[in-house]
């Protein structure tokens, strides 16, 4: 059985201290001179830190991460037996869709809200807003995904190329693109909408201006625009699948299972992540179920990089973080753990050496 845990590290002795019985078990500490380890294999140019900050607010600790540089810095091969042990396991825990489909929900069925407990009970008019069906559910429909975080790590990384080639990619809380192909890539597949973008950047779409920029913002993405409707505003994800509908035909708006957050939540919440889990770790953990490999880019939740190069917190802006609803540095841990297990690969370095290779 895939056996869940968090990273724990010894600051005194440098250590990493959870054992996964799925893996070979490397002491950092030992000084064999007849046996390589991974911290051996790093390249000489890089600087390895032994104490990284977390972006101001994440967290109020500093991290011990010479154990995640090494395991990120070394070649990551997929572990299928890992992968398949966790679907294994989600498949036991989530008996539900990402989104609310025709196919999953019934007129009249009652829906609850996450976080204030309300119900309602699904009328005909947002019954036939949904989709007849979500097909990406399905264990590996995708060959390959990427998933593409906000983080600043991406800046001047020219991943583009290398996150486009995917089969799938997904895009977290509307990010810009026109202007950051060359980093973060154009493709998209899935673009998640924060309600606090759209009631922010743009008045809820209840103005005619208002409804002209979202529109415009949204013909960046292609596909799909999934929308945690049953967190917050109701109403105002009426209005803007109503206005898609009308104005694009690029993509089509699809409504988050609140059920299906509730059962990945639980699932989580089993190992330590009691906050209420990100976009972009849920969508992650969504996406395991779906894709024979995940991979991820913008990940990374602190202020500077694995070269000590200063990062921002999102790639795209200058923004300071104020206030953290998530466990970012514990669920950065678990993507890290999985990482090291096979199960997705992080990307937090550039993406020069693909580009050369492919002759660009």
């Amino acid at each position: 059985m895939w056996k869940t845990h968090m990273f724990a590290f010894d600051n005194k002795n440098m250590k990493h201290l959870e054992i996964n019985p799925c893996l070979p078990v490397q002491d950092f500490t030992r000084k064999e001179p007849e046996k390589e380890t991974i911290a051996d294999k790093i390249p000489v140019n890089l600087t390895v830190r032994k104490e990284f900050k977390y972006i101001a607010h994440m967290s109020t600790n500093k991290e011990n991460t010479l154990d995640i540089s090494t395991i990120l810095m070394t070649q990551w091969k997929q572990n299928i037996t890992n992968l398949q042990e966790l679907r294994s396991d989600l498949k036991k825990s989530v008996h539900t869709e990402l989104i609310l489909s025709q196919k999953n929900v019934n007129i009249s069925q009652t829906v609850t809200f996450l976080g204030s407990g309300r119900k309602m009970n699904i009328s005909e008019e947002f019954y036939r807003l949904l989709l007849k069906d979500f097909p990406e559910h399905n264990v590996g429909v995708y060959k390959r995904c990427s998933i593409v975080g906000n983080g600043g790590i991406l800046n001047g990384s020219k991943c583009g190329n290398e996150i486009d080639k995917a089969d799938f990619v997904i895009r977290c809380n509307a990010p810009p693109i026109d202007q950051f192909r060359e980093d973060a890539g154009a493709k998209s597949n899935l673009t998640t909408v924060n309600p606090s973008i759209v009631k922010y950047r743009f008045g809820s779409v209840r103005r005619r201006e208002h409804k002209s920029r979202f529109i415009d913002k949204m013909k960046e993405y292609n596909n799909y625009i999934w929308f945690p409707t049953f967190t917050s505003d109701y109403k105002m994800s009426i209005r803007i699948n109503t206005l898609l509908n009308k104005h694009l035909t690029s993509v089509r708006f699809v409504h988050g299972n609140p059920n299906h957050f509730k059962e990945l939540q639980a699932f989580w919440s089993k190992i330590g992540l009691l906050k209420r889990l990100s976009t972009g770790f849920y969508i992650t953990t969504s996406a395991l179920l779906f894709c024979d490999e995940v991979h991820l880019y913008g990940f990374w939740p602190f202020s500077t990089d694995i070269h000590n190069r200063t990062t921002s917190y999102h790639y795209y802006e200058d923004v300071k973080l104020k206030r953290v609803f998530h466990a970012f540095n514990k669920e950065f841990n678990q993507l890290a753990r999985l990482h090291s297990e096979g199960v997705l690969q992080l990307h937090v370095d550039d993406c020069y050496s693909n580009i050369k290779n492919s002759g660009s």
